[in-house]
């Protein structure tokens, strides 16, 4: 029920159905999204460590807001470990199965032939933990997991604004190649390519919606 909780309420601040800078009780949560306190309260201390909220003494538990600085800073962390990650990865003998991997990117191409935005990114985030969680360091994994956080808020923010992910399911495709090869100098290439470029887009979208007030919801759902 906790796991089931934390699901919930976090796909909500991902998408905004839960607003930034919004304050809720623990009684408002579990009315809304129809669930049980105990694994509400559990969710939210989970939700606590990954910067997605703030919860404040006799208030409630607030919508963290996302700034331009927390995105800048939390992708600079993801990029590090996840390039380790791939580089790990690369130099493992037996080279694990990556076909699930390769699974992540055809749903992403068809996704795009779909114009199926939500699918994208469920395929992307897909791609990019099973990258990690196939390296081999359960340590590296357990902190990138615990930073998805915001990146992944990040990326939900700009998904129905930003152009269609084109270029990147194609970097996608690109640096899956070169794992399968073994060449760790293109994939690293690739991989800093990659994140520099989604980096500044994603930046540069935040700053253009959010200059004159509070970041809009774009993702709320019917």
């Amino acid at each position: 029920m906790a796991e089931q909780a934390y699901n919930v309420l976090r796909k909500a601040i991902l998408t905004g159905q839960l607003s930034p800078d919004s304050i809720w009780s623990d009684r408002e949560l579990c009315e809304r999204f129809k669930l049980s306190r105990t694994p509400v309260r559990e969710s939210l201390l989970r939700l606590q460590s990954e910067e997605l909220v703030r919860i404040e003494p006799r208030k409630g538990t607030r919508v963290m807001p996302l700034l331009v600085d927390d995105v800048r800073e939390i992708h600079q962390v993801a990029k590090a470990l996840e390039l380790e990650a791939a580089l790990l990865l690369a130099d493992r003998d037996p080279m694990p199965d990556l076909s699930f991997m390769c699974r992540a990117i055809d749903e992403m191409e068809r996704a795009l032939s779909e114009n199926d935005r939500d699918a994208w990114a469920e395929a992307d985030t897909r791609f990019h933990v099973l990258m990690v969680g196939l390296c081999g360091n359960r340590r590296l994994a357990r902190n990138y997991e615990a930073h998805r956080g915001l990146t992944d808020r990040a990326r939900y923010f700009v998904l129905h604004v930003r152009e269609l992910p084109v270029k990147s399911t194609e970097e996608h495709r690109l640096m899956y190649k070169a794992l399968l090869n073994k060449d760790r100098q293109r994939l690293e290439g690739l991989y800093r390519l990659h994140w520099d470029r989604t980096t500044e887009e994603i930046v540069t979208l935040i700053e253009q919606y959010s200059r004159n007030g509070p970041v809009p919801n774009f993702n709320v759902q019917p």
